[in-house]
């Protein structure tokens, strides 16, 4: 009878254990296949909840399976280190990409880019402070619809704003294209196109800045959930993302460079830009968010690139005011 009583809380503590393994497993999954969820109304704003907010509970969640420890089934336990991995994959923890050692042949031809989401407005002291004592080749900035162009960054030669879409180039630029949001219904640009003469031929660069989900997610923080707005501004940020992949397509020493505004395991960034080459997710270490707020981050800003060019080096800088980083990334020119 005694052995009864006490078996009994067992059964319930693994039964328990049980559910709570399934749960971790289930949220793994869900979040691990983010970036192949199907367009669909329904999940934008789950979509939404799960990119750009806080990712550190499902780590929390996950470590929490060692109160369970004695109760779990050998699968179980053999699958708890794989959950544990999902759960920084989540977080967006980088490693260097083991095919970025093994690179094509390359010239002494080199490019170096920083982009930079500088909010403020172009506040002198922000420009002072964000890293730009970096000597690079191709700065590009966004929302900086108050740079004063004959003031800063005075040793490039080749400048030009466009509705908050800034250039600073040592070399020569040819403004090619300008997209607007009037296309859709919307209000301001959101990409730029280029073509930057190089040394060694001409570089296709795109600056862009794409729509941000902010207003739906201060509703998910108010309890407001409008699935309206959510379709409308997913459709806006498929539309622009579209355009500019299709921009992308058959180039050559081509740059995408700016504020996504989308983490790179979303469906849209997998469904628009997996041809090209990330430069974070290549040789990116450690966690690499680019916005931030006062109690976590997200990889929001990127610099993509075409297969002929090499990535050397790249870093998030680390910069005093403004809630986003500046990337800086330096390339090689493969040989042809």
């Amino acid at each position: 009878m005694s052995n009864k009583v006490i078996n009994k809380p067992n059964k319930v503590i693994k039964a328990i254990s049980f559910l709570y393994f399934m749960f971790c497993f289930f949220m793994c999954l869900l979040v691990t296949l983010l970036p192949w969820w199907p367009i669909n109304e329904i999940l934008i704003i789950p979509k939404y909840a799960l990119l750009f907010g806080p990712r550190w509970w499902l780590l929390i969640i996950v470590v929490g399976l060692f109160v369970f420890w004695r109760y779990l089934s050998k699968l179980q336990l053999q699958l708890s280190p794989l959950l544990i991995l999902l759960s920084l994959n989540f977080l967006d923890f980088q490693l260097p990409s083991i095919t970025s050692y093994f690179s094509a042949q390359t010239t002494d031809q080199k490019v170096s880019v920083l982009s930079a989401n500088i909010g403020g407005g172009g506040d002198m002291k922000i420009l002072e402070n964000i890293g730009f004592n970096e000597r690079v080749d191709i700065i590009v900035l966004q929302e900086a619809r108050r740079v004063p162009l004959e003031k800063v960054f005075s040793l490039y030669n080749f400048k030009e704003c466009v509705s908050g879409l800034c250039i600073f180039s040592k070399y020569p630029f040819k403004k090619v294209q300008v997209l607007n949001r009037n296309l859709f219904g919307g209000w301001g640009d959101f990409a730029v196109f280029y073509e930057v003469k190089t040394p060694f031929g001409a570089i296709s660069l795109a600056n862009v800045h794409f729509e941000t989900p902010r207003s739906v997610l201060m509703g998910l923080i108010y309890r407001f959930f409008d699935f309206k707005l959510a379709q409308s501004i997913e459709s806006n940020r498929q539309f622009e993302s579209d355009l500019v992949s299709l921009w992308s397509k058959n180039k050559t020493h081509m740059l995408i460079m700016g504020d996504f505004n989308m983490p790179q395991n979303d469906n849209i960034y997998q469904q628009s830009f997996t041809h090209l080459n990330n430069a974070i997710a290549t040789k990116g270490v450690g966690f690499n968010a680019t916005k931030h707020t006062s109690w976590y981050g997200v990889r929001i800003d990127h610099v993509l690139y075409s297969g002929d060019f090499t990535l050397n080096a790249v870093e998030v800088i680390d910069s005093i005011g403004g809630d986003h980083r500046p990337i800086i990334a330096s390339f090689n020119v493969v040989n042809e």
